[in-house]
């Protein structure tokens, strides 16, 4: 929201015809965007990336508060005759609110691309450019007074260069995995064009003369919020979506680790009664010479161990994981694990690519365990012969682990459903799952790491595994 005074004709005419029915979409602004900042910051607010996209979008609805305030809020205080002091303060609330916008959504959006897109920015070189970046913006505020209405041809000359700049940085960022690249697509389309065309009508026309035309953004808003809600809830939206499953994961294992140690605990005792007397029945048809009750009993206590087994199994793979990390060779344990499953399936054939010399540190016995569950599914999956690649490489924070079928693949239905405890479809010797793949999961997160699946029908399956960094002689996971 700027000042009207000079306005040129062309630009009274637009106010005139927008001012009613701009108040409610400038409202919807306001909540939209920094709902979406909300949603962000609740979601991982130790992520840099999610902090300055958070930033982007209140400095955005900022701008909608400006808005709101000067068409709605003062007009109406005015009419009833509100306090001089009230007044004075939504005043002052209404031009700070503009100055975030107009100041902060460039700064905010540049960082943002800086912390999105990190390839060759270290830490400590991003905290220099922050403060680099504040610069022009101190510069405008010291030379120019009073320091609202906003000198639009100042401020452009430095906020368009870093937005298209950003723009540049955050379209170029390059992913290795098809699925996370469908994720960046999707995060540049719902970011970028919206950024961009609000700073023409932001900078670009207030510069030409045509004033207050940010009342147009509404409709690039309103697309940027379709993006978002299409990534987040469909495809991932800066990692949002994977964290939303995980944290649902959490609850369900949770529920499930409680509820077997109570069920363990409730049948222990009547199982072992009930094998106890079992033994001594069994021992009685044997001495009275009584062979058709002796095989009876014999069903009962197969039955009894079955299920004792059974416990211990979903007892093993639900509770708690007391991890033991130490450094190890992922590639002697990976061609280990190969050689004992080889003899599952002579048809399907398994392709290290770990690199000598390697490193990883995690716990030998349940990281094994896991990499078990997943090439196990895998071969399963291929019951007529496939192929199974294991790639192991690292970036600038993690070791990844990439296990790779050749199998049929699944459905984003049954990808979404493949990792809940329990799920299984046991007719079906592709969608063998029950509690490995939730087991797998919590292996990673007491690594501090995380478990990714894609998959997509007649595409294979692929399984991605993030081991955090961690430099010798320092904490343990």
């Amino acid at each position: 929201m700027q000042d009207e005074e000079e306005l040129p004709w062309y630009n009274t005419v637009v106010i005139e015809v927008m001012a009613g029915e701009e108040r409610g979409t400038m409202l919807f602004v306001l909540l939209a965007l920094w709902g979406i900042g909300t949603v962000l910051l609740l979601t991982d607010r130790r992520k840099s990336s999610i902090r300055w996209l958070s930033g982007v979008a209140f400095c955005g609805g900022s701008g909608a508060l400006s808005a709101v305030i000067g068409d709605s809020l003062l007009p109406y205080a005015t009419e009833r005759n509100a306090a001089e002091g009230l007044l004075t303060l939504m005043e002052g609330v209404r031009k700070l609110s503009s100055l975030t916008q107009y100041y902060g959504l460039p700064y905010t959006f540049a960082m943002f691309a800086l912390s999105y897109n990190p390839v060759h920015i270290t830490p400590r070189l991003r905290k220099g450019m922050a403060l680099v970046l504040l610069l022009p913006i101190a510069a405008t505020l010291v030379a120019v007074q009073p320091i609202h209405p906003i000198p639009y041809r100042l401020t452009a000359l430095w906020a368009i260069p870093y937005v298209v700049l950003a723009s540049i940085w955050i379209i170029g960022k390059r992913e290795s995995h098809s699925s996370l690249r469908l994720s960046d697509r999707l995060t540049s389309l719902a970011i970028v064009p919206a950024v961009l065309l609000c700073s023409v009508m932001n900078y670009v026309l207030p510069s030409l003369g045509f004033i207050e035309m940010w009342r147009y953004n509404i409709w690039i808003i309103a697309f940027a919020v379709l993006m978002f809600v299409v990534a987040i809830f469909g495809y991932g939206f800066l990692g949002i979506r994977f964290l939303i499953q995980t944290r649902r994961m959490d609850v369900s294992i949770r529920a499930v680790t409680s509820g077997t140690a109570v069920l363990n605990h409730a049948i222990k005792n009547d199982v072992g009664k009930t094998k106890l007397f079992g033994e001594k029945i069994r021992a009685y048809a044997e001495r009275t010479n009584q062979p058709e009750l002796a095989a009876d009993i014999a069903v009962v206590l197969a039955a009894t161990r079955h299920i004792q087994d059974m416990i211990a199994r979903v007892q093993d793979q639900t509770q708690e994981l007391a991890l033991r990390p130490e450094w190890n060779d992922p590639k002697s344990m990976l061609e280990s694990l190969c050689e004992q499953l080889a003899a599952d399936s002579e048809l399907v054939r398994i392709q290290l690519d770990v690199p000598d010399g390697t490193k990883l540190y995690c716990d030998r016995a349940q990281t094994t365990e896991m990499w078990n569950n997943v090439l196990s599914n895998a071969i399963e999956a291929m019951p007529g012969g496939g192929d199974i690649t294991v790639k192991l490489y690292e970036t600038k924070s993690s070791t990844i682990v990439e296990i790779r079928d050749s199998g049929p693949g699944m459905d984003r239905r049954l990808l979404k459903q493949v990792m809940e405890p329990f799920f299984t479809t046991k007719g079906d010797r592709r969608m063998n799952f029950g509690l490995g793949l939730s087991y797998c999961y919590q292996v990673m997160r007491k690594h501090g790491g995380g478990f990714d699946l894609y998959s997509q029908p007649g595409r294979g399956t692929t399984a991605v595994m993030r081991f955090p960094h961690k430099r010798r002689g320092g904490k343990g996971v």
